[in-house]
């Protein structure tokens, strides 16, 4: 590791690659030789007529400036948080409740070994296989999934399970971040899609050297959800042999695991797209496809950026042209849900509130449009 300014630390990686983190921001971004030679000549020397007259790489001019406003619209050349111009506002995600966990995981660093040792986790996974046979040699489960047993109540009931297991997605990924010696600056509550859900800042994992540990965290919170469904199945049949019958258990038990499917899906950024965009090695994935796939389609929308190999092209291809075809969708599930949530309380007005929604997509989809010929 090396560091040239306080608030900046660059980490060597494969490929002739650095890795690049804002200490006060814990903001990581993932960039070539001499893109970092460039920042940390930018930082050593503000003013840019010195700057130019001591730069001796192979950076074009343009390209230079360039990389001098990213730096600077990524906060990389202030040690300060800066405010965020409007227009690079990510729409698909707003934080509303954030916490730092860190320093309650590091007090409880000893136990989160423990419940994670090799041992455990072999335990964790026969329970699982052992409530799939359960189910899966369960004669009525086709008439369980009628919900007929599912009264307001109880739904309000699953409601709260289902927050809670969210919360313990989330503390999953922060545990095992914790194990591997990463950090966990933030966690909280945002809307994703105008839908409510739960995050958990894991970005240290772009620090680890070993793929399997960023592969571990990233799954940490699907597998903590199957580790719940699967409890909770166990718990139901386990019931319905002594003779008493709960269904909310068996509910709760198959909500829990199609959530956790729909979390697999990894058309957007969801743990199924970083799995995935670890597993292949290509950072920022979706934003390159989406410009391979436009540039190729679109006259004069060349990208600046060639894929490397063959196999990136093939992947940059399929990949770009799923998630395009899927985003809309899910952006309509979202303002769906959202209405179905308002209209209870505000009526008709709710539709208003969608109009308004979509407006302000049609501007961001905009805005997006006029990115897709920069590079990433």
């Amino acid at each position: 590791m090396s560091q040239t300014a306080d608030f900046i630390e660059f980490h060597e990686s494969e490929n002739n690659s650095f890795t690049i983190k804002h200490k006060s921001l814990n903001k990581y971004i993932k960039v070539g030789r001499r893109e970092a030679e460039f920042l940390k000549l930018m930082l050593s020397q503000p003013q840019e007529s010195e700057r130019e007259r001591l730069y001796a790489g192979e950076l074009t001019a343009p390209e230079r400036r360039y990389l001098a406003a990213k730096f600077e619209e990524w906060g990389f050349l202030q040690a300060e948080a800066a405010e965020v111009s409007g227009k690079k506002k990510d729409m698909t995600l707003i934080k509303l409740l954030r916490i730092n966990p860190d320093a309650w995981l590091e007090r409880r660093l000893g136990l989160i070994r423990v419940l994670l040792h090799p041992v455990a986790i072999g335990a964790y996974t026969l329970l699982m296989l052992g409530a799939l046979y359960m189910m899966m040699s369960d004669p009525g489960l086709v008439n369980r999934l009628s919900l007929s047993g599912l009264g307001v109540k109880e739904a309000v009931i699953l409601y709260l399970m289902m927050v809670a297991t969210t919360a313990f997605h989330e503390m999953s990924h922060a545990a095992v971040c914790k194990k591997y010696g990463g950090s966990v600056p933030e966690t909280g509550v945002m809307l994703f899609y105008f839908g409510p859900a739960m995050f958990c800042d894991v970005s240290s994992t772009y620090l680890f050297k070993k793929k399997r540990h960023k592969l571990a965290v990233l799954f940490a919170g699907i597998y903590s959800q199957w580790m719940m469904t699967a409890i909770s199945a166990a718990a139901f049949y386990g019931l319905l042999h002594a003779g008493i019958e709960v269904p909310l258990l068996f509910y709760y038990s198959v909500a829990n695991l199609g959530m956790s499917l729909l979390n697999l899906i990894p058309l957007v950024k969801l743990d199924g797209y970083w799995m995935l965009s670890h597993s292949l090695g290509i950072v920022n994935l979706r934003q390159k496809a989406f410009r391979y796939v436009f540039g190729r389609l679109l006259p004069g929308k060349e990208s600046n950026r060639k894929p490397a190999r063959p196999f990136e092209m093939g992947v940059l291809l399929l990949y770009g042209i799923a998630a395009a075809a899927f985003t809309p969708l899910f952006w309509g599930w979202g303002i769906y849900q959202l209405i179905d949530r308002l209209q209870p309380y505000i009526g008709i007005a709710s539709y208003a509130v969608a109009l308004v929604l979509l407006a302000m997509l049609a501007v961001h989809a905009m805005k997006f449009w006029k990115t897709l010929r920069e590079p990433v």
